[in-house]
């Protein structure tokens, strides 16, 4: 049997990994890459001009990271006021409908397969504790998740400079080749990241890490590559 320290301490490890920072980079880094590498190839097909291709897809890079950082921040606050949205709407049916609530316990028991006589007993204890009894019916009726307010700037910091450094691999090779060439660089630079996010990625979950790995790269070259085809059909191919 495990002493209360060691108890701690699994929680606490278990805890860290479920908020892994590596998959806040991952978001970040992944999109920012391929909006940014769709943006420098729709360029790249209409003009040759690099001035044009690269103040194209830097403003494209720090949009993108900044409207991350933006959207990352807002959904924790939405998914939190939300989370407590339900959480007092939960509380305030325990203290109107207690009936109601006690036999939807009964029945999240009863679909576990619990005895009708156990299902009562476990309903008498659950019922006269409150937070239990809102917790159950949190996790189990709303299916809902703990979510706690905590760093919610750390998280849209995290997933915005993410963003940004994604959004600077496809635009690396405009340094080193020639315009003609330049798509066909950042093309290739990006598919070879993306296998890597990918990998890594999977890596972290569950499946075939080189399936994951393809996976990520075919889909986000394939999106940017619409584009390419948008620049090419407006600019009438690279001039």
């Amino acid at each position: 049997m495990l002493d209360e320290k060691e108890f701690e301490n699994h929680i606490k490890d278990r805890i860290k990994a479920s908020s892994n920072i590596m998959s806040e980079i991952i978001l970040g880094g992944q999109d920012g890459l391929v909006n940014t590498l769709g943006v420098l190839l729709g360029i790249s097909a209409a003009t040759s001009d690099i001035r044009i291709i690269l103040a194209g897809a830097l403003a494209a890079a720090f949009a993108e990271s900044i409207s991350m950082a933006a959207v990352a921040y807002t959904s924790k606050q939405t998914e939190y006021e939300n989370y407590l949205s339900e959480l007092k709407r939960e509380r305030e049916d325990i203290k109107k409908m207690p009936d109601i609530e006690k036999e939807e316990i009964r029945r999240i028991f009863k679909k576990w397969g619990v005895s009708d006589e156990d299902t009562e007993t476990m309903v008498n204890i659950i019922s006269r504790n409150e937070d239990a009894w809102v917790e159950i019916m949190m996790a189990h009726e709303l299916e809902l998740g703990k979510v706690s307010n905590e760093k919610p700037i750390k998280f849209a910091i995290t997933v915005g400079l993410s963003a940004l450094i994604g959004s600077f691999i496809p635009v690396m090779p405009i340094f080193i080749v020639t315009p003609n060439y330049l798509w066909i660089a950042s093309l290739l630079v990006s598919a070879l990241v993306l296998l890597v996010i990918g990998y890594i990625k999977t890596k972290m979950t569950i499946g075939s890490p080189f399936k994951g790995a393809l996976k990520l790269m075919l889909i986000g070259i394939l999106s940017a590559i619409a584009g390419y085809l948008i620049g090419y059909l407006i600019g009438g191919g690279v001039g």
